[in-house]
This record gives C-alpha cells, structure tokens and sequence, in this order.
C-alpha cells in the first residue's frame, strides 16, 4: 500500500514539473507571438511611408519613364510581400500560443488527476495503517488477558 501511495506521490510531482514546462512554453510562446505583432507592425508601418512617400513624389516628378513605374510598383510589391510574410509569422506564432495553451489546460486535467489519485491512495494508506495499529493493540490485549489468566490460574 505504501509503495502505491508513493507512487501516486510520485506521479504528481512529475505532472507537476510537466504543467511547470508547459506553462513555460506557453510564456515562451505569448513573447514569440507578441514579437511577431511588433514585426508586423513595423513591416506595416514601413509599408504606408514607403507608399506614401512613392505617391506623393509621382506628381512632383512628372511624367515617368516606365522602368522607374515599373520599380515603384516592385517596391510597393516587395513591401506587400514582407507584410504577408509577417502577417503570416505573426498567425503561425499565434497558433503555437494557442496550442501551448491547450497542453496547460491538458496539463492542469492530469495534475488534477494525479492530486486526486495521490490523496485518495493516501487516505487508503492511512486507514490501512490506522487498522493494522488497531489490530495490533487488539493482539498486545489478548496476550495481556491471556498472561492474566494464566498467572491468575497459576495462583490459585
């Protein structure tokens, strides 16, 4: 019985350090997920000047060459596919925080569990242990009767 309730005891520290990791992970997670927001922020932010500046030079420039058009709508591009790329970064690091807080929650299921578990193969333990000091000292008295008897027979 002993050597259940010890490893029940033992199950629950190992669940407890595996929720510890997991909240760590999903710290881990919500700093990742934040540095992509800031990312996408900038690579947004970068976008409207460089657009704004594109735009508001075109009139002042007169009529363009098409290489020089063509260059303005590549850079407009490029910044467009940066701030995809990081919208991207940004759900994929969001999707890992959602999962990492998913296994909490799945971690704090079997902490719980093993808690119950623990306190329940504790509870048998003590019983068992409080029954068996009982049968015991029911023992120790019938061998105390018994030796009363015996002496209280021999002295008659």
């Amino acid at each position: 019985m002993a050597a259940l309730a010890r490893l029940r005891r033992e199950r629950e520290r190992r669940a407890l350090q595996e929720l510890a990791a997991l909240h760590q992970r999903e710290a881990e997670a919500a700093l990742v997920r934040d540095a992509a927001n800031r990312n996408l922020e900038a690579e947004k932010h970068a976008q409207r000047a460089s657009e704004d500046h594109i735009y508001r030079s075109l009139p002042e420039a007169g009529p363009l060459p098409r290489a020089s058009l063509e260059r303005h709508r590549e850079t407009i591009r490029r910044l467009g596919v940066r701030v995809g790329e990081a919208a991207h970064r940004r759900d994929a690091a969001s999707h890992s925080l959602l999962e990492a807080s998913k296994a909490v929650e799945a971690g704090r299921a079997r902490l719980t569990v093993q808690t119950r578990d623990r306190r329940k193969w504790e509870q048998i333990e003590t019983r068992t242990q409080t029954a068996e000091i009982a049968r015991l000292q029911m023992v120790q008295q019938r061998e105390s009767e018994d030796d009363v008897e015996l002496r209280y027979g021999r002295l008659r």
